[in-house]
């Protein structure tokens, strides 16, 4: 650690052997286990660019943790400079112009909490404790997507520091090129230390309804279900858990808890007294649930919460995740068949995508593959660390059954440690290879050193360069 950082650093620097250092290194999925040279806790942009130039000057692998809650674990890299925002959480709601600002190591709790009271929301994602800034630059998607879009989709502008310790605003009009690739392309142009939000008029409460059938029951609930959910409107949210073990929620009858069990939940993405909301109990009568509830819940401490003892810090935890082009019986059979035959605790979720999702055409940010109507996902976790290479490979072959029924498009955000070599659905989860060019085009402008690659990094265009060959493993 350079004297010059260690004498103007505002915030905390760590190294190992210090009282603090094992537990700022901890990161959500217990598959990641790093031990960074430094872990430079920022107070401010200041001691961003501190950090960033302490890096450069040094040579040392960078990594950013905002909220530690990836599975890939880039947050972290052995031997490198972490530059943690977790000192960085404050925010600030302007209400009467509808705008946010939250700085770049704000979970999603911060958020929630600070414009409940306004009875705003953001849209954002489904676990409190992740964090905003990697979220929000991967995409962002959660409860409210159908009706307001995608997290990255209400990005207003952002405050970035860059490769070289310049800190620059940007938004649509000022660095568009930049402002474009951080609506998608992850933290590959440099670290946003603020992010100035569009803000939407919801809440407090929202309406849900809930309709739960045993394993047996769920392949006629899955059929019903696709065939009524590509036709709702945009203020119903709809998507279906596969859950192994039914967890404590508040419409699940207690004496069902731990069991396997099928739950289809409708939510009104409107006002909860709006009469409208009254067809959500339609939805509750497909195929033969064993039990229904329509039910008022609060957003931010209720919905926006109820995953999160699901989820836990210190579990193995994978992912998988694919487009579909339509819910058809060989898809919907080969889903059941992996949830029934599962060893590993977790979920299978299926969310209706469109709406909102739509309104923004393709090429308006690095954010890729809007048109698909389903998105399946494979949310895994396991305590055993012998565990891993088989669990991890039977949900790899579990989603690749899925055959024709497959949609093009991956998300950044739901990458695995173990897809670090893997270009083609690099660049794929970039938009393909026309997105990818532009992509490297904005890096090769703003990071043409490759500082910020402890990513899904994007090579900057160069002679020779190609797809993923600045990233180092992470």
């Amino acid at each position: 650690m350079s004297a010059a950082l260690a004498s103007e650093f505002q915030g905390r620097l760590l190294t190992p052997g210090d009282e603090d250092y094992d537990r700022q290194r901890t990161v959500w999925n217990a598959m990641v286990d790093r031990r960074p040279a430094v872990i430079a806790v920022c107070s401010s942009t200041r001691d961003v660019v501190r950090a960033v130039n302490a890096a450069r000057a040094e040579g040392l692998p960078l990594s950013v943790r905002g909220g530690g809650h990836s599975v890939s674990g880039h947050a972290l890299r052995d031997g490198g400079l972490a530059i943690d925002l977790s000192g960085m959480r404050r925010v600030t709601v302007h209400a009467d112009r509808g705008r946010v600002d939250a700085e770049g190591g704000c979970l999603l709790a911060d958020l929630d909490r600070a414009t409940a009271p306004h009875g705003l929301a953001v849209p954002a994602g489904t676990v409190s404790e992740t964090g905003l800034g990697g979220l929000a630059l991967g995409g962002g998607t959660g409860w409210l997507t159908r009706s307001y879009g995608l997290t990255c989709d209400n990005i207003d502008s952002c405050e970035v520091v860059l490769a070289d310790g310049r800190v620059v605003e940007t938004c649509s009009v000022t660095r568009p090129d930049l402002f474009w690739a951080l609506r998608g392309g992850g933290g590959n142009f440099g670290v946003v230390t603020r992010f100035t939000f569009r803000a939407h008029r919801f809440g407090p409460d929202m309406r849900v309804a809930v309709s739960l059938y045993r394993p047996e029951e769920a392949p006629e609930a899955l059929a019903a279900y696709s065939a009524l959910a590509p036709g709702l409107p945009r203020t119903i949210g709809w998507h279906a858990s596969l859950k192994k073990r039914l967890p404590p929620y508040p419409f699940v009858p207690a004496d069902r808890v731990g069991d396997p069990g099928l739950l289809l939940i409708a939510m009104w993405l409107g006002e909860a007294d709006d009469p409208a909301a009254t067809r959500l109990r339609q939805l509750t009568r497909v195929g033969k649930p064993y039990a229904q509830e329509d039910v008022v819940l609060p957003f931010a401490g209720g919905v926006q919460r109820l995953m999160d003892a699901e989820f836990p810090d210190g579990r193995r935890y994978y992912t998988k995740e694919t487009h579909l082009r339509a819910l058809e019986p060989e898809a919907v059979a080969a889903i059941t068949r992996f949830w029934s035959d599962m060893p590993m605790d977790g979920e299978i979720v299926l969310l209706l995508l469109g709406g909102a999702l739509r309104d923004v055409p393709e090429g308006e940010s690095a954010f890729s593959r809007r048109g698909s109507p389903w998105w399946l996902q494979l949310l895994l976790h396991w305590q055993d660390p012998r565990c891993d290479r088989l669990y991890a490979q039977q949900a790899r072959e579990a989603v690749g059954r899925l055959g024709a029924s497959r949609a093009p498009g991956a998300y950044l955000n739901m990458r695995n440690a173990d897809e670090d070599g893997d270009v083609g659905t690099l660049v794929e989860a970039y938009g393909g290879p026309g997105k990818y060019a532009r992509l490297r085009a904005v890096k090769a402008l703003y990071d043409p050193d490759n500082v910020f690659r402890t990513n899904w990094n994007i090579s900057p265009a160069g002679p020779g360069g190609t797809a993923g060959d600045g990233g180092d493993p992470a």
